[in-house]
C-alpha cells in the first residue's frame, strides 16, 4: 500500500476514535441493555479472533466455536467483560486474552465437576507446560500470533468496507475499483497501473492518481480501527508492523 503512515491520517479529522473499552461498554446487555449497532461492530470485529485464539488452544474447531459463541454471550453481552475491566492497564487485546484464558479455565472447572467430561476433557489446552492452572499467565505465541492475525483480517475487511461505502457515497465508484483491481488482487504479482487503467479505459497516471485517493482514505480508517484497540496514538506504528508481520 506504499509508504506506512507515520501518524494519525488527516482524513481522520484530528479525532481520536473512540476505544474498543468504549464499544465494548455500548455493545455489553448489562450496561442499558446494550446497544445493537455497537453488538454487531463488536462481534464483526473481535468474533473471528476470539474463535482463532481458542482454536489455537483446543486444537478442535467444532469445540472452539461452540465456547466462542458461549464467551460472547456469558462474557461481551452480559457485560461481565466490561465489569472486570482496568482501563488504567492499557491496550484491549491483552485484556481479551486473559478474559478468554480466564472463561476457558472455568468452562473447564465447569465440566469436570458436572461430570460430563469422559477421562479426558473436551477442552483442553494442549502444549502448556503447567496445564490449566498455567494457562491464566501462558504467553504461548500461537494462539497470541492467530488471534492478532484473524483480529488484523477482522479490521481490514472492514476497513475495506468502509472505504467502498464512503467510495459510493462520493460518487467514486471507479476509484474504488481501479484500487480494487491494484490492491485487493489475490495475485502473488499485483497489476501495474498501466494494465489497470487499460480495463477502465484510462491512461496509466489517471489511474495511479484515483486509485491513490481511496489508498488516502484507506489508511485514514485503518488507522481509525487499529486505534480503538490500542487507545494510544503513540503505539500505532509498532501495532501497524505488528498486524503486517502476521497477515
Amino acid at each position: 500500500m506504499g509508504r506506512e503512515p507515520s501518524g494519525p491520517p488527516d482524513a481522520a479529522g484530528g479525532r481520536f476514535p473512540q476505544t474498543s473499552w468504549t464499544l465494548l461498554g455500548k455493545a455489553s446487555t448489562g450496561r442499558a441493555r446494550g446497544n445493537p449497532a455497537a453488538t454487531n461492530e463488536f462481534t464483526e470485529r473481535y468474533y473471528p479472533a476470539v474463535r482463532a485464539y481458542i482454536s489455537a488452544i483446543v486444537h478442535n474447531d467444532t469445540t472452539a466455536e461452540e465456547l466462542t459463541q458461549q464467551f460472547f454471550v456469558t462474557a461481551v453481552l452480559s457485560g461481565r467483560l466490561l465489569l472486570h475491566a482496568d482501563r488504567a492497564k492499557g491496550s484491549f487485546r491483552p485484556y481479551l486474552k486473559q478474559a478468554i484464558r480466564n472463561f476457558l479455565i472455568d468452562e473447564h472447572r465447569r465440566l469436570a465437576h458436572r461430570k460430563e467430561e469422559s477421562s479426558e476433557s473436551t477442552v483442553r489446552p494442549d502444549g502448556f507446560k503447567r496445564g490449566w492452572e498455567g494457562l491464566a499467565d501462558d504467553a504461548s505465541h500461537g494462539p497470541d500470533t492467530d488471534l492478532l492475525r484473524a483480529w488484523g483480517q477482522s479490521i481490514v475487511r472492514m476497513a475495506v468496507a468502509k472505504v467502498e461505502a464512503i467510495s459510493i457515497e462520493k460518487g467514486q465508484q471507479l476509484h474504488f475499483q481501479l484500487f480494487r483491481h491494484r490492491f485487493l488482487s489475490d495475485s502473488d504479482e499485483p497489476p501495474g497501473w498501466k494494465e489497470v487503467g487499460a480495463m477502465f479505459s484510462l491512461d496509466e497516471k489517471t489511474a495511479r492518481s484515483r486509485a491513490e485517493t481511496v489508498v488516502r482514505c484507506f489508511r485514514a480508517v485503518l488507522w481509525d480501527l487499529i486505534a480503538t484497540d490500542i487507545g494510544s496514538e503513540k503505539t500505532f506504528e509498532h501495532e501497524l508492523r505488528n498486524l503486517i508481520g502476521v497477515l
